[in-house]
């Protein structure tokens, strides 16, 4: 703003709404990009998972009959996912085989970390927890008796 006497510059107030305003679209920005990134590691978790347990019931599904093992669904068998992947972190995954007379369904699902950041709920009072009410991925297979390998 031009002023009497002829010098050029910027008042105080002008300043402070400069600075207001790029600290906004900043703020606006950072949220943008963390939204995506956790978007992003929300998708890999997923898909991380989606492998581990296809590649566990197709373990479980090419033993032969008779070395399946017989679990109740209520107590799977647990264990941790490899070392080189996403949910390595107290993730868990779960494999059942249950028993139906002529054949087993094979049940395998991944769990994701108790502690992850990434799969909060926001309960009733507004605390948020890092509790998760389904698996990540979850497989389910029937193994019939026939054609043992």
């Amino acid at each position: 703003m031009c002023k009497a006497g002829g010098r050029a510059g910027m008042t105080l107030v002008e300043v402070l709404i400069a600075v207001v305003l790029t600290a906004a679209t900043a703020a606006v920005i950072y949220q943008g990009i963390f939204y995506s990134y956790k978007t992003v590691m929300r998708s890999r978790m997923r898909l991380d998972a989606q492998a581990i347990a296809f590649e566990e019931i197709w373990r479980l599904c090419n033993q032969k009959t008779d070395e399946i093992q017989m679990l109740q669904f209520l107590s799977p068998l647990e264990s941790r996912p490899p070392t080189n992947s996403v949910v390595t972190t107290n993730g868990v995954i779960r494999s059942a085989a249950v028993y139906y007379g002529d054949y087993w369904k094979i049940i395998v699902q991944v769990w994701a970390p108790s502690n992850s950041p990434l799969f909060s709920v926001m309960a009733d009072d507004g605390t948020v927890t890092a509790a998760y009410t389904s698996p990540l991925a979850e497989y389910w297979v029937l193994r019939y008796k026939t054609g043992d390998l």
